[in-house]
């Protein structure tokens, strides 16, 4: 989930939910086709201090700009091999 709350929408979070869009090959509501993952936008994550921010399994990742995506989500591939 990518949170699209006023403090992470100012601070950037469109363009963070368009990389993991980009990376994943979905757009915000659908799943992967392996399904690994699902992208989700939300109002607030209440992290306001950490904008912009997204949640992958409970993991919150804070003050994110679109070139954190490949590693973050690289990381998570890695794990599932």
């Amino acid at each position: 989930s990518v949170c699209m709350g006023t403090a992470c929408y100012v601070k950037g979070a469109g363009d963070v939910l368009t990389a993991l869009e980009n990376k994943l090959g979905i757009k915000a509501g659908s799943v992967t086709p392996d399904r690994m993952f699902s992208l989700d936008a939300c109002r607030c994550l209440g992290a306001c201090g950490l904008a912009p921010v997204m949640t992958i399994n409970g993991e919150v990742y804070g003050q994110l700009v679109p070139s954190d995506v490949d590693r973050i989500i690289d990381e998570y591939i890695k794990k599932e091999i």
